[in-house]
């Protein structure tokens, strides 16, 4: 019985400690860029870019949320994780719009959409308004 109790437990730990493909895609990132757009185009207006760990992984985090829905409201901008050097990651955001919050990516030719929270588009917000605190 013990043995059969130490297997479960080992089974459900190692089933619930399985990342998501987005966050096997983001894991090891070691520099991010953030493009903001301006309003209504695809034009860049803004740029952050960052090696800090603390804000990579807060990012992360963030855009490996709940699948949502694929909105189509236009963007804000992109996040391109970099791992040692090469685009890891490519993923769209909308923050602006309190209907269509969400994050977009390719993964392995297959669109994924992740739910934005009130965190995150705060947080971009104030990026894109020049502060700097994660």
């Amino acid at each position: 019985m013990k043995l059969f109790l130490f297997v479960a437990l080992i089974l459900c730990f190692v089933s619930c400690s399985e990342k998501s493909a987005t966050g096997k895609q983001l894991t090891g990132s070691d520099s991010l860029v953030i493009n903001f757009n301006e309003p209504q185009t695809n034009n860049i207006a803004k740029t952050v870019t960052t090696t800090e760990n603390k804000a990579i992984e807060k990012l992360a985090g963030f855009v490996d949320g709940k699948t949502s829905e694929a909105y189509k409201c236009g963007y804000d901008g992109n996040l391109l994780f970099y791992k040692k050097g090469k685009i890891a990651a490519d993923v769209s955001f909308n923050y602006s719009g309190d209907g269509c919050r969400h994050f977009i990516q390719d993964i392995n030719g297959e669109l994924s959409s992740t739910a934005m929270n009130n965190e995150a588009a705060d947080f971009l917000k104030s990026l894109a308004e020049g502060k700097d605190w994660y």
